[in-house]
């Protein structure tokens, strides 16, 4: 037999060559590893290196039980067996790593003949690691590189890539750090490789990172002696279950598009029909209807599970083609009277629906009774409500395919603010379109403009032209909420003051009723519910509601005043409270109730 020419003593000199020169890359894949010495080495290559030692010659063989006996019971090395083909990290590889990092590598310098070889393993075990937490759908970049190559410079770590799609933006890595000595797993994105995601996409990114409260685990290499592949495959594998579902929300959010989206004349907010007036003089569906789609796109008062669902012409004209995409939309609005087109509102992260939860959305709402409440809003404006039986025919993606988180329905503003160039808008189609950079930033800036007398009115007295102020649009208040809100809130308050001293729709003057009075020992405390999905607007509205109520036309009814509503204020609007309760020098204050905590959240 060949191997009779070997003896220990070839064996360890083999092992400590290989301590010396590494592995080279063809020959660090091996199912069995020898032990020398305390140490794992790969049997095929240290058998090969003890024969050369031995006979001067090159051994040609196959591992087999013939080859590993001789080894295992004439000379008495212990044998391991792994599965994969790779042993677990070891702590003189990664050592040696950790002692080179960073350095600048020349082939010049007999000191760095072997670095290749002594990283091989180490590549090859990371690799080895990725293609364990594959899961289906999801294909390996291998990080097979050790230098940093326009430096030449050895590189601080190795971190092969697990991605679903195109890898351009989200993945699972593993990682081998060598500069800060751990080994670690995570979802990540792209930051400062030439990959690098535009600077909004990685804002949008470390928000969510925050929002979900993202883990790194890492594992120093002091602690890896706790480990063995399985433990780490195992730990590496919960995480990307884990974490599956916000690496496909993130692909979702981080390839959406800015567009901008046309959506019906409106005047009463997009939470009813509000009839002809205004409506496109075109040849289309809202012409000859006399109602679109998106008429109720804002009804607050229809929210499942935290979501809004609506409709979106531009959406139903390729709606197969934009199924499961998501969209940042900018709204806009024309008003054919005036020939004037109006920016409604921003919405972030619009989900396009699949047909299956479009019929989930649409049996809820007639569930609900709200179907039949929207049928009843046409008709009660004469228009014909049968057209909603028509297109669901057709399937309910023909009126619900959008979904949004309601939460945005409270930041819409109160007023519509005018296109001021035509050019912004690529086409008056319903259609999707770019959003050209920066109109997001003006719409912005031109909402929140203050006062000025030099740069805006007329001196004009002239107001018979039409639709000079066709950019007001009428706020409707929701009016599902305000009963739900009213009941809760009564129930609140007497529970904590008791049932004798707080009532619902008591009379003030002219026969109005106040939503919610509380006696006190002093006095009474009147409090005014409001539900618009605008708090700006509630705040308007309620305060000339409370005022009255209290000292109309010459009186002090009241020694507290109320408004209560269920929107957390922003912080602008809460600045504007606590300027307006200074400024009007009355003792009125905000209440926010949770409708569904059924508590108070903040008092101002």
């Amino acid at each position: 037999m060949k191997l009779e020419a070997l003896n220990r003593a070839y064996i360890e000199q083999a092992s400590a060559i290989i301590d010396e020169q590494g592995i080279p890359k063809n020959h660090v894949w091996s199912q069995y590893y020898v032990l020398v010495n305390g140490k794992e080495y790969p049997f095929k290559h240290l058998l090969r290196t003890a024969y050369e030692l031995a006979t001067g010659e090159q051994l040609q063989f196959q591992s087999n039980e013939s080859y590993r006996g001789y080894i295992e019971n004439e000379l008495e090395f212990e044998f391991r067996y792994y599965e994969g083909g790779y042993n677990f990290f070891t702590k003189e590889e990664l050592e040696f790593y950790s002692s080179i990092v960073n350095t600048d590598y020349r082939t010049s310098n007999p000191a760095h003949q072997y670095y290749g070889q002594k990283l091989y393993p180490i590549i090859a075990k990371a690799k080895f690691w990725a293609e364990q937490i594959l899961v289906e759908g999801f294909r390996l970049r291998q990080d097979g590189n050790w230098l940093n190559g326009h430096v030449a410079r050895i590189k601080p770590y190795f971190w092969p890539r697990v991605y679903n799609g195109e890898d351009k933006d989200v993945f699972f890595n593993v990682e081998v750090n060598g500069s800060e000595k751990f080994i670690g797993y995570k979802l990540d994105g792209y930051f400062e490789t030439t990959k690098a995601l535009p600077d909004y996409k990685i804002k949008l990114l470390e928000e969510y990172k925050t929002l979900i409260d993202w883990e790194w685990p890492r594992i120093s290499f002091k602690k890896l002696d706790e480990y063995n592949w399985e433990r780490l495959i195992s730990e590496s594998r919960e995480y990307v279950q884990k974490y599956l579902p916000h690496h496909n929300h993130l692909k979702k959010l981080l390839s959406k598009e800015s567009k901008i989206s046309r959506i019906t004349w409106n005047t009463n907010g997009w939470i009813k029909p509000s009839g002809l007036i205004g409506k496109s003089t075109n040849d289309s569906f809202e012409k000859e209807y006399g109602f679109g789609h998106e008429e109720w796109l804002f009804d607050g008062d229809k929210v499942i599970d935290g979501y809004k669902y609506g409709f979106l012409e531009p959406i139903h004209k390729y709606r197969s083609k934009y199924e499961g995409q998501v969209f940042d939309l900018t709204l806009y609005t024309r008003e054919a009277e005036s020939n004037k087109n109006f920016w409604v509102a921003s919405l972030k992260d619009v989900e396009v629906l699949l047909p299956e939860e479009s019929e989930r959305i649409l049996a809820q709402y007639k569930q609900e009774g709200w179907y039949d409440e929207m049928k009843a809003d046409l008709y009660n404006l004469n228009l014909d409500s049968g057209q909603l039986d028509i297109w669901i025919k057709e399937g309910a993606e023909q009126l619900f395919n959008v979904k949004f988180k309601a939460y945005q329905l409270n930041k819409i503003p109160a007023e519509l603010f005018p296109v001021l160039n035509d050019n912004e808008i690529p086409s008056t189609r319903y259609i999707l379109m770019d959003l050209p950079a920066g109109i997001q930033e003006k719409i912005e800036v031109g909402i929140k403009t203050g006062f000025s007398f030099e740069d805006s009115g007329s001196v004009e007295a002239n107001l018979g032209t039409k639709s000079l102020r066709s950019g007001s649009k009428k706020e409707i208040e929701l009016e599902l909420k305000h009963n739900i809100l009213q009941t809760k809130f009564l129930k609140y308050l007497q529970k904590k003051y008791g049932k004798s001293i707080v009532k619902r729709e008591c009379t003030a003057y002219g026969a109005s009723r106040i939503d919610v009075t509380r006696k006190t020992d002093t006095g009474y405390v009147f409090y005014e519910i409001k539900t618009y999905n605008s708090l700006r607007t509630s705040i308007r509205e309620g305060i000339g509601q409370l005022l009255e109520y209290t000292l109309y036309p010459n009186a002090n009814e009241a020694e507290g005043i109320v408004l209560v509503s269920h929107v957390a204020p922003s912080d602008e609007v809460k600045k504007y409270l606590h300027h307006l309760k200074n400024f009007i020098k009355l003792p009125f204050s905000y209440t926010h109730f949770d409708i569904e905590k059924e508590e108070i959240i903040l008092e101002i």
